[in-house]
């Protein structure tokens, strides 16, 4: 029995990857974050309506951030929190 594989980040290339299709679908996608605020936090990444940019949403108990990013700085970002997303990832894949 073949082994059920997971996408992961583990080059700036599969960042691309989840920047475009977090773009080509219009979807959100969230995360846990455990270490911000008391409870821990929940990250959206979501791409603007007119697919020009993105935005970051950050919300914990209590409060909000939006921060809005170009593409390039997407992928950076993604690339630099590849491991909670990862972590995302491997957990969503067996729910």
């Amino acid at each position: 029995m073949a082994k059920k594989r997971t996408f992961q980040i583990r080059s700036k290339k599969d960042a691309r990857y989840l920047a475009e299709e977090i773009k080509h679908y219009g979807a959100s996608f969230h995360y846990y974050v455990p270490l911000m605020g008391i409870n821990g936090g929940m990250m959206t990444i979501r791409c603007s309506p007119d697919q020009q940019n993105y935005t970051v949403i950050s919300c914990a108990s209590g409060w909000q951030k939006d921060t809005e990013t170009s593409m390039k700085d997407m992928i950076d970002y993604i690339w630099k929190d590849r491991k909670l997303i990862n972590e995302e990832l491997r957990y969503t894949s067996y729910v």
